[in-house]
């Protein structure tokens, strides 16, 4: 009886563009297994997620600026941005690996879940705004639907790579979210006093 091919992983091209630069060497097999945790249908359209760094910037690039929350900033000091697809071009995502890995704090890459952090949210973030601008537009602010995208992005992927720890973990995320709760009513609590 012949057996029925599944349908092949819907994945974005990873295209390497560096000019002086030695990427970490397990930095794109991370990239692949963040990206295999997002649902296939979320990454229709996306066409190119390219991985460069500063020098590899052309001038103009190095002099453009892209908008981050409500202040611009040069690409070159961005973490990475994206290009929405138009008529002539499709979607694509640019990571600067350099200033990803300067963002990172010291000591996460010898901490299996830690070391995915900087990078899935950074790649979780722009695939949030694919998400938004392609599958599922939200009347919101486009950093806050990317951010919420990303959030629950990384929260699927540990599930998936790292299920057997969610048992563990849940206590230290309630525990988070109540000192982070506490820490923004606190200085209003202060004020209401004073």
């Amino acid at each position: 009886m012949p057996t029925i091919a599944s349908a092949p992983r819907v994945r974005p091209d990873v295209v390497e563009q560096y000019k002086a630069f030695e990427p970490p060497i397990a930095f794109r097999g991370m990239l692949e297994e963040l990206l295999d945790s997002v649902p296939a249908n979320y990454l229709v359209g996306l066409k190119t997620i390219v991985l460069t760094n500063q020098k590899a910037l052309g001038r103009d690039q190095k002099r453009q600026k892209t908008w981050s929350r409500n202040h611009m900033i040069r690409l070159a000091d961005a973490l990475d941005w994206s290009n929405r697809a138009t008529r002539t071009t499709s979607a694509s995502v640019f990571l600067l690996v350099d200033n990803i890995r300067r963002s990172e704090q010291s000591g996460m890459q010898g901490i299996p879940i830690l070391r995915y952090e900087a990078l899935g949210t950074v790649l979780f973030h722009e695939i949030g705004h694919h998400i938004h601008a392609v599958h599922k537009p939200v009347f919101k602010q486009r950093e806050d639907v990317a951010e919420n995208w990303s959030k629950k992005l990384f929260v699927r992927f540990i599930r998936k790579r790292y299920g057997y720890l969610v048992p563990f973990l849940y206590p230290f995320g309630l525990i988070h979210r109540l000192l982070t709760k506490s820490a923004k009513s606190y200085p209003r609590a202060l004020r209401q006093i004073g």
